[in-house]
């Protein structure tokens, strides 16, 4: 016997159109062609405040510090509030092994945004680190480069922070 050649390739199979095969489509493609959008901002190379730049206003022993913090707010995302917070658990950590300012720092700051702004929150990590010294001059307790800071307008509520393990 010889085999039918002509024959034609089996035919697809067909899925009914309904609104839930519909639905499921636009699902499947929304998915596959959006993006999470993202906002990132960074304080460029280490600095130190003016007031602790000058000959001998610290120790020239210095220990690096990191410190990595993951932010869920919601509605805005006030930047400077939140390297306020990871700067001060930094600084709360050079307390600890006897410092008592930080120099060379620099931060860099990713926003994940959310798809739906109304509903969902914002996915902000930051990444704070300096090194600690000792001076006989205060803390400026404040970030450096806070003029280089990406916001997302609004009124902030942070519903959640976790550390970050490095």
């Amino acid at each position: 016997m010889i085999p039918n050649v002509l024959s034609s390739p089996p035919s697809p199979t067909r899925v009914p159109l309904t609104i839930s095969t519909v639905a499921n489509a636009f699902v499947k493609l929304r998915r596959t062609t959006s993006k999470t959008e993202s906002i990132d901002s960074s304080s460029g190379e280490p600095q130190t405040h003016p007031s602790l730049q000058r000959e001998g206003a610290t120790s020239k022993r210095k220990v690096p510090l990191v410190q990595s913090d993951l932010f869920f707010c919601r509605d805005a995302v006030d930047v400077p509030k939140l390297l306020r917070g990871s700067r001060v658990s930094l600084l709360e950590r050079a307390e600890n092994i006897g410092a008592n300012v930080l120099v060379d720092e620099s931060w860099d700051c990713s926003i994940r945004v959310p798809r739906d702004r109304r509903h969902g929150s914002f996915k902000v990590q930051v990444r704070y680190s300096a090194s600690a010294s000792r001076s006989s001059l205060p803390d400026p307790q404040k970030p450096v480069a806070l003029d280089r800071v990406q916001n997302v307008s609004g009124l902030m509520t942070i519903v959640d922070r976790e550390e970050l393990s490095l």
